[in-house]
């Protein structure tokens, strides 16, 4: 079981990471924003310098918004009470799994099931 000082720790460092991943999430929507449009008199090679540009913006906004979407379950879970124990198990997560990976959701050997 964690301790309140613990559950505030990471609650804490949740809260700064989604700060910092909102923020890069708004920086990319601007720069989506900005890059939008095409130069239609530009070539083909810059063409699709762009579209490849714009999907790499599109792909780490991605990854972006499930992480910060990870980082709301375990801020929810903290909030219920149930943040550090195994979702499959119902084990308590090692402490050190939780400061390397704070939204971890099972034990290392553990697996959760999606349906999809």
């Amino acid at each position: 079981m964690l301790t309140t000082s613990q559950l505030t720790e990471f609650r804490e460092q949740l809260e700064r990471e989604q700060a910092t991943l909102q923020e890069r999430s708004l920086t990319l929507d601007r720069r989506l924003a900005r890059d939008d449009h095409f130069n239609e008199s530009e070539d083909l090679g810059d063409s699709a310098n762009q579209v490849f540009i714009k999907e790499e913006i599109l792909s780490e906004r991605r990854r972006l918004i499930d992480h910060l979407e990870e980082i709301e379950e375990a801020l929810k879970r903290i909030k219920a009470g149930t943040y550090g124990i195994s979702e499959v198990s119902g084990k308590p997560i090692p402490v050190d799994r939780l400061r390397a990976m704070p939204t971890a959701r099972t034990l290392v050997n553990e697996r959760l099931d999606k349906a999809y």
